[in-house]
């Protein structure tokens, strides 16, 4: 049982961590086209730190806690545990 549930934090972590990379970089670029859409204008390097800033962190709720909860489902699925 101990091992279900450290194979679960550990495979989680690498999961959320392959999926964060990705995330980041697609919500930063539709971030960075929005604003400009928007402004008509290039961004400054302040208004791209800023949105590199919170993309960082929607990417990372995003990708941990998708992570999580498909290794939830994965984890009921073929172990019978939680669900």
């Amino acid at each position: 049982m101990e091992k279900i549930i450290i194979w679960y934090a550990v495979s989680s972590i690498i999961l959320g961590l392959l999926l964060y990379f990705p995330v980041r970089r697609f919500i930063y670029a539709i971030s960075i086209n929005r604003l400009q859409r928007k402004e008509n204008r290039e961004a400054t390097e302040k208004e791209k730190t800023e949105i590199r800033k919170r993309a960082n962190l929607i990417a990372a709720v995003i990708a941990f806690t998708f992570a999580f909860l498909y290794n939830r489902v994965l984890m009921a699925r073929y172990f019978g545990q939680g669900g």
